[in-house]
């Protein structure tokens, strides 16, 4: 069936709301399809198409004292289960305690929409095989060895409420990483990838390239002292740090709670005037559902605009609460950690990866950040370990391999230390959960606490 087309999934929002006795009722549908192959050095290690649809129902019950909420979740579209979780939501609601403090239901809105691929969504075992074969073949030749995945698919969500809100909207994404290790999986490991909303624009040989040349230049690692060096972060390594600050910063609920890096500085310029992020569903780049899991429109949220703390982003709730506008950054209701970016976007500078690193008289080149934690969330301090790939630079150039070092750096110290952003973005996981359109960054300072022996 793949991922439910707008007529099928709004059908059956609709049904459960017109059939549901709560005073209000909100029906979310989360429809997710997947084709993947984990791969390894004898070839494919597992594979598999699979779908899922995950239905939502929010119901308030109106009480003297307030209004009473109950949510339930169903794995399926089938009558009986999602019937079954309107009733249980609505039992939920009755034990539930009056809350004076709920906003009803916004009422109707224009949400916008976006289609996915289908040649993304349709994209089968085969041509993923041959970008696997390739891996393999690379890396033997020169002795390495691949560990990847190849992925493609699509999502689609839809949200009907008794207040009149409907919206639809589906995407497609495609991926493919790779790893290329040495035999002893000790002497040094090179990592690339590419993330993509159409699987027309993956270039696998390119990723393969890049995944056997870090690794290559990866042999024989030297031990370094930590301290502080001038560091180039490829976009897999900026977007573990960019994604933190989408988990823990740039809610309006955590500004209010005061467990935010931007609390005391919203309007002042204390980074780099050459770091600008935005929460942005509309990037051309990479898309996104252009509504947040209440049906409201997503609005482009500037956040850091050249180098001021610029603003945060809201739902319903805390935008009612606080008089302020909605940005449409609802996670899945009711949620108790408040709004959430979803589609973070850094602004793209004006020097190439190569421009970056011939700026630097001695520093680090890092491919990206493993083990990423945060510490401190009013500095948004973090700490992590390299990974896959990091360099000494020397006048300008790579010179040598260096084994992996622990950072532990505050962000609103790193961000202000920018002195070059990069003119290529990528899109860029970081080994948890999220993603960021991101160009490299070259920054100053930048601390390094501990070493390792690998």
């Amino acid at each position: 069936m793949g991922i439910l087309d707008r007529t099928a999934a709004l059908d059956v929002a609709r049904s459960l709301v017109d059939s549901s006795t709560a005073d209000e009722t909100e029906v979310v549908i989360d429809s997710q399809e997947e084709r993947f192959v984990r791969f390894a050095a004898t070839g494919p290690t597992q594979s598999a198409d699979h779908e899922r649809h995950v239905v939502s129902v929010r119901v308030r019950l109106d009480d003297a004292g307030g209004k009473r909420e109950g949510a339930a979740m169903c794995d399926g579209v089938d009558p009986a289960l999602v019937n079954g979780a309107l009733e249980r939501a609505i039992e939920l609601a009755r034990h539930a305690p009056a809350n004076p403090d709920l906003a009803p239901l916004a009422g109707p809105a224009d949400a916008g929409t976006c289609e996915p691929d289908a040649e993304t969504l349709a994209h089968g075992f085969e041509p993923k095989a041959a970008w696997v074969r390739e891996a393999i073949d690379a890396c033997r030749r020169e002795d390495l060895v691949p560990s990847g995945i190849a992925q493609t698919g699509g999502e689609a969500r839809a949200v009907v409420s008794s207040a009149g809100r409907a919206a639809y909207a589906a995407r497609s994404r495609a991926s493919y990483a790779l790893t290329a290790s040495s035999p002893d999986l000790v002497g040094g490991a090179g990592f690339a990838d590419r993330i993509v909303p159409r699987v027309a624009d993956l270039d696998p040989a390119d990723v393969t390239r890049r995944a056997v040349a870090k690794s290559v230049a990866n042999r024989d690692a030297r031990e370094v002292a930590p301290g502080e060096y001038t560091v180039v972060l490829e976009p897999a390594a900026v977007s573990a740090l960019v994604l933190f600050a989408g988990y823990q910063g740039f809610s309006c609920q955590d500004v209010e709670e005061q467990m935010s890096f931007l609390c005391g500085r919203l309007g002042e310029r204390t980074l780099s005037e050459s770091l600008s992020i935005a929460d942005d569903a509309y990037d051309a780049t990479y898309p996104g559902i252009p509504f947040d899991w209440e049906g409201s429109p997503k609005q482009r949220t500037p956040l850091i605009e050249r180098g001021v703390m610029a603003g945060t982003v809201s739902d319903h709730a805390w935008a009612t609460k606080l008089g302020v506008a909605n940005t449409g950054h609802a996670r899945l209701q009711p949620h108790p950690g408040g709004p959430q970016p979803a589609n973070l976007v850094v602004a793209a500078g004006d020097q190439s990866l190569e421009e970056l690193i011939a700026g630097v008289d001695r520093g680090l080149l890092v491919t990206q950040f493993h083990y990423t934690n945060l510490i401190d969330p009013r500095e948004l301090t973090l700490t992590g370990m390299t990974r896959n790939g990091t360099y000494m630079i020397e006048d300008g150039k790579l010179s040598y391999p260096v084994k992996n070092l622990r950072f532990t750096e505050s962000m609103t110290r790193a961000w202000s230390r920018i002195t070059g952003v990069g003119r290529d973005r990528a899109v860029s996981g970081a080994l948890f959960d999220g993603e960021v359109v991101t160009p490299a960054l070259r920054i100053d300072g930048f601390r390094f606490t501990s070493t390792t022996a690998f």
